[in-house]
């Protein structure tokens, strides 16, 4: 079967290899230029992002709503999530061996600015919540404190940061889907 436009989204649903193909013959330069975009000081790490963009939408085909979003403005929104992720996981876990001693020791420059770039993203996207919502999310998600010490702290019931983190990832989700199909034209 001959792979299009009207039925890759079906076709990688069944799980049909040749649709993962097609999706990079159609998408990969998108991909590759998002991931070299945010990536951009880390080379040795854009072949393994870009394979993990596409294993994402190989796995999560299912969750993706045509009437929400074109399949382009969904593969470059993957693309550039996944970005993030290796920033913070540069952050986290120390920078890639192939870029050196230098690169890796906690007070470079570079650290320094993924790590403006990472907070910059994350203040972007949180910028949709209340200042006390932002305040919970960043304790909760990125401080990674427990709830109940985020309670104490607040003076509120752990039930109500459960409540607050749950409607806020709900605003999160919404404002991510606004924003792929409004801003995400790559």
């Amino acid at each position: 079967m001959k792979i299009t436009d009207e039925n890759v989204v079906r076709e990688l649903r069944a799980k049909n290899e040749t649709a993962i193909e097609y999706i990079v013959d159609r998408y990969g330069g998108l991909i590759r230029s998002i991931v070299k975009y945010h990536l951009k000081d880390f080379s040795a790490c854009w072949d393994e992002c870009v394979n993990d963009v596409l294993l994402a939408v190989w796995n999560n085909i299912s969750r993706f709503d045509p009437e929400k979003n074109s399949l382009k403005n969904w593969i470059g929104a993957i693309a550039k999530y996944r970005c993030i992720d290796y920033k913070r996981r540069f952050i986290r876990e120390g920078f890639p061996e192939e870029l050196g001693e230098d690169i890796a020791s906690d007070d470079t420059p570079e650290r320094a600015l993924i790590e403006r770039e990472l907070s910059e993203e994350t203040e972007e996207l949180l910028a949709c919540l209340k200042p006390g919502d932002r305040w919970i999310f960043r304790e909760h998600y990125l401080a990674q404190r427990p709830v109940e010490e985020i309670a104490a702290e607040r003076g509120i019931k752990a039930s109500a940061v459960y409540n607050r983190l749950s409607r806020g990832r709900k605003r999160l989700r919404e404002y991510a889907k606004f924003s792929r199909g409004e801003r995400h034209a790559e």
